[in-house]
């Protein structure tokens, strides 16, 4: 065993630092796919994520931070050394002086979305159901149904590789459709606390939005098998219809008659299979069992698969869709 992890570990039980070893990935992270973590350390507030990320630089130990990991492909056969989980380093508040709110990077989306509305705040509302945590959601910008965290993010407090603070105006993160710099890697920083300032709203109109929010997300996302969301940031469909035109007429036909116009039903069909099988059959998509979710091809479920199968998938497609919309899971290498 390497000395300096011998070391880190008596480091952490001397710092009642909570961790877990050989962790099961497949069980811990939330599309169930993954070999093991020899560590997953769980700070509990600022400080000792600060302590944490200062000592594990210190004995050049690599690791990776992660949230709710709903947006990680952790591989199957692959073993991977130092997790760094923000699960449980989730202080929240309205601040009425600054009149902000307060989130430090492990609290989860919904959370800060019903904190906002409890104090009539408006701009939160499509980050409702979005399963992941706040520090997450600024390292890739994430939102729904028109909000986004750069609407609202006023700025935020990161950990240097020396376990000290600095804080970032939120027009120096270049947050754009679903990108920051942390995420381009311009910044080799760890988001800590973030800070939230919307505009004043009607109670009422702002729980509304959430509601009808609330019900698409279930009805129009896949909810039955793990899944990670949006595999591209941008529609494939669209994508595909660039390419062929005969996929373009029926994609388009097919979204007037059942999206649109709603001729045959008073609800919009819940899923796209038969859309999805021409897809299919048209662009060659091959695989031995089914990827995608029934209500999009752009959502990977796990439905037993190993992650080749799914790295398969994700080549066939980004294939065919080239670089016009960008990639939103993140594959986890090893590191």
């Amino acid at each position: 065993m390497n000395i300096n992890i011998q070391k880190f570990r008596l480091w952490l039980s001397d710092n009642e630092v909570k961790y877990t070893q050989l962790v099961n990935l497949s069980d811990f992270s939330y599309f169930k796919s993954g070999g093991k973590a020899e560590i997953i350390l769980f700070p509990t507030n600022q400080k000792q994520l600060a302590e944490c990320v200062r000592m594990l630089n210190q004995y050049e130990i690599l690791f990776k931070v992660v949230g709710e990991t709903t947006n990680l492909i952790f591989l199957d056969d692959v073993n991977y050394g130092c997790l760094i989980s923000t699960s449980k380093i989730s202080f929240l508040q309205y601040d009425e002086k600054t009149e902000q709110i307060v989130s430090d990077c492990g609290t989860m989306l919904p959370k800060l979305s019903r904190c906002a509305l409890s104090h009539s705040i408006t701009g939160f509302e499509g980050l409702e159901g979005i399963p992941g945590s706040v520090g997450a959601a600024v390292f890739m910008n994430a939102g729904a149904y028109g909000d986004d965290i750069k609407k609202t993010l006023v700025s935020v407090d990161v950990i240097l590789p020396d376990g000290s603070i600095k804080k970032y105006k939120s027009d120096e993160l270049e947050l754009s459709y679903r990108n920051s710099v942390f995420r381009t890697k311009k910044k080799n920083e760890i988001i800590s606390r973030c800070y939230f300032k919307g505009k004043l709203g009607d109670l009422e109109s702002i729980y509304n939005k959430m509601s009808l929010f609330h019900n698409k997300r279930h009805k129009y996302q896949e909810w039955m098998y793990p899944n990670l969301g949006s595999l591209f940031s941008g529609s494939v469909y669209r994508s595909l219809a660039k390419k062929d035109l005969f996929f373009r007429l029926i994609s388009s036909s097919y979204y007037l008659i059942y999206y649109k116009w709603k001729l045959f039903r008073r609800e919009a069909p819940d899923n796209r299979i038969w859309l999805n099988d021409i897809a299919v059959k048209r662009f060659g998509i091959t695989y031995r069992v089914q990827p995608f979710s029934n209500k999009d091809m752009n959502t990977l479920i796990n439905n037993g698969h190993h992650t080749d199968e799914i790295l398969d998938y994700i080549d066939q497609l980004q294939k065919l869709v080239g670089d016009k919309i960008p990639i939103e899971n993140e594959i986890v290498h090893r590191f």
